[in-house]
Order: C-alpha cells, then structure tokens, then sequence
C-alpha cells in the first residue's frame, strides 16, 4: 500500500515519523519544477515544509531524492496537533487527505508523474 489510511495519519506523525505527499509539477521561468510537502514531527508539534526542485529526472531516474536541489525549501508552519498540520496542508497547499505517504516513498509518484507526461500540475498558492 503506497499512502499511509487518513485514520492512521495523525498516529503516524505522533510516533515521530514523517510524512511526504508529492503535489506535482510547476513551471518557473519555463522550466518545469517538482513540488512536495512534508509534515515533519518536531518537539511539541509538526511542522509543514514545502519543497520545489528542478525535474531533472527521466523514466530510469525517478528517484528525485538524488537529483533535487533542496535550495527550494521552505518551513512554512509549526502547529501543535498533527490535525492542524494535516488541516493547514489541504488547506493551503492542495494537498490530498488520502494520498500522504511515509517519508521517502513518494518517488513512485514521481514516476507516474513523469511517465504520465508531466501533466499533474501543482495549483495551489505560490507560498
């Protein structure tokens, strides 16, 4: 099963793991760009990164992990509770409710993205 059950969540980011949902592609300058999130457990909280790197992978090289200039990262939130985190990411980042998967697993959703012709584009809000 690739995405961690939405009643699971919370317990998940509780035991200290983090979550990651890829959210798609941009274009910035007219070149096409990756976008992810993280809920990232912290003490007394669980902070909401958002990611955007180069798309400078192919269908042999899917794990962005490697290739991702991290210069894009950005911590744009800490909340107490993982419901306000997990609130806060659909909310402002258009994330999905059903789609966050444990941490270093959302390259799969890479390689749709990229053998899908790069056509799930990221709408939410530039942050």
């Amino acid at each position: 099963m690739r995405y961690v059950a939405p009643t699971f969540q919370a317990a998940t980011l509780a035991r200290g793991k983090s979550l990651e949902q890829f959210l798609g592609g941009v274009v910035i300058d007219g070149e096409m760009h990756v976008v992810w999130a993280e809920l990232r457990p912290v003490n007394g909280g669980v902070e909401v990164w958002k990611f955007v790197a180069p798309d400078l992978g192919d269908e042999e090289a899917v794990d962005f992990y490697e290739f991702c200039d991290f210069e894009g990262e950005v911590l744009l939130e800490t909340f107490e509770t993982p419901s306000l985190a997990l609130e806060f990411a659909s909310s402002i980042l258009g994330a999905s409710t059903d789609r966050w998967a444990n941490q270093f697993v959302i390259q799969d959703d890479y390689r749709d993205f990229v053998r899908g012709g790069r056509e799930q584009l990221w709408s939410a809000p530039a942050i």
